[in-house]
């Protein structure tokens, strides 16, 4: 039997924040209470000085291995909220169709088979990878295991998308525990084709990142967008608003490369450095410093194909979708990102003016008013295979030590 849990979604439910709360909580504290607790012991220990600060820098290096162990842990709890927000949990009291897998010497791999949001006759395969967190699920899941320990999951929870992300929990006397989150299995592309586009704009809200193209339209929050004004005639460069926009990117990124290296600097003239640490530091400048560069780099290049090429504004119609930070501008089978914007425009359909390859680098001026925004082009779709020609039309061409192709 299958039904939902209180709440239009899951993070509605109190149990399931309270849940969530003491994950993160817990993986918060686990390593500076373990570095504290830790200290004190070697502080008290009746042991030499040399072999307490032995222990204190064995201490000091376990806890900066726990820390970097524990940032992807911390980023999952904050990625599961994310599902938790967007979709609603579903009871299944009967349990799930599951196997834990064939041992062999390519591997294996346990799996759960969760219905399909679309189509509930059609079952989704979610593996579960061995893990530390996924221990637990893999001492359940064999046919030999006890008949107390199979009845731990013989009620589950499950929330989210099972071909993009899901998340995998059973129930307490406090709410849900216990979550795993599953990655989908099969063919991604295949997943794409057979969801509907309410799944798709679901999934996108919920973390999983898809290809540009296959982002559906998402309404607008606000009134229909007015359409962009005529462009004017003439060179883009010649119009005003476009030069003075090249020019202010210009002084923000050479402004930006001339302060990135002053931290540095400051931190050279303190003193002596040791040759590693002054390696170090030299590589964290560049890693610094080359990014400005390139940034300021690409905006001349901008600006010398603007005056050069004296191509005129064009009215594009797109569809403004959201990456992140940056903005996809989906016209055709073509999908062009923009760099990062602080304001974003809402999601839907526009006009925008447009200068460059369609199919390369160019520049976009969202609000039509000669502001410039560079763009380049990440995905266009392929075009369409030409028939082979019949076996008997056309003989194979062979070389010495075989047939070519």
């Amino acid at each position: 039997m299958q039904s939902s849990a209180t709440g239009d979604t899951a993070w509605q439910h109190s149990a399931t924040r309270r849940a969530w709360k003491a994950g993160l909580a817990l993986h918060l504290l686990v390593v500076p209470f373990g570095v504290v607790a830790g200290g004190f012991a070697v502080a008290r220990l009746p042991i030499p000085t040399w072999l307490r600060c032995t222990l204190a820098v064995l201490l000091v290096i376990a806890g900066i291995y726990g820390v970097c162990r524990q940032v992807s842990r911390v980023r999952q709890m904050f990625r599961l909220r994310r599902i938790l927000r967007i979709y609603p949990w579903q009871v299944y009291e009967s349990g799930l169709p599951h196997s834990a897998g064939v041992r062999s010497a390519h591997g294996s791999r346990a799996w759960f088979k969760v219905p399909s949001p679309d189509n509930p006759n059609s079952w989704e395969q979610c593996y579960v990878y061995r893990t530390r967190r996924s221990r637990w699920w893999l001492e359940r899941m064999p046919p030999q295991a006890g008949r107390e320990a199979k009845a731990d999951i013989r009620t589950l929870w499950v929330v989210g998308d099972p071909r993009f992300r899901a998340v995998l929990a059973v129930p307490g006397k406090c709410g849900p525990r216990r979550m795993l989150e599953l990655p989908a299995g099969g063919s991604r592309a295949e997943h794409l084709a057979n969801a509907s586009p309410e799944a798709l704009i679901r999934a996108v809200k919920a973390g999983v990142r898809l290809p540009e193209l296959a982002i559906p339209a998402m309404e607008s929050d606000r009134g229909p967008v007015v359409p962009a004004p005529e462009p004017p005639s003439g060179a883009a460069w010649a119009f005003p608003a476009t030069r003075w926009s090249m020019r202010l990117r210009l002084l923000r990124g050479a402004a930006v490369l001339a302060a990135a290296p002053v931290p540095f600097l400051w931190l050279f003239s303190l003193g002596p450095w040791h040759a590693s640490s002054a390696k170090g530091l030299v590589f964290v400048l560049a890693g610094t410093v080359i990014p400005a560069f390139r940034r300021l780099r690409s905006s001349f290049i901008l600006r010398r194909t603007l005056r050069s090429r004296g191509t005129p504004w064009r009215t594009l119609d797109v569809e403004i979708r959201h990456r992140g930070r940056a903005l996809v501008l989906v016209t055709g089978n073509e999908a062009l990102r923009t760099q990062l914007a602080l304001r974003r425009l809402p999601a839907g359909r526009a006009q925008v003016w447009y200068v460059g390859d369609i199919y390369g680098a160019g520049v976009v001026s969202l609000r039509g008013d000669g502001a410039v925004m560079p763009v380049r082009c990440t995905e266009h779709g392929r075009p369409v295979a030409k028939p082979k020609a019949a076996a008997s039309e056309e003989r194979p061409r062979v070389r010495r030590w075989g047939p070519v192709g």
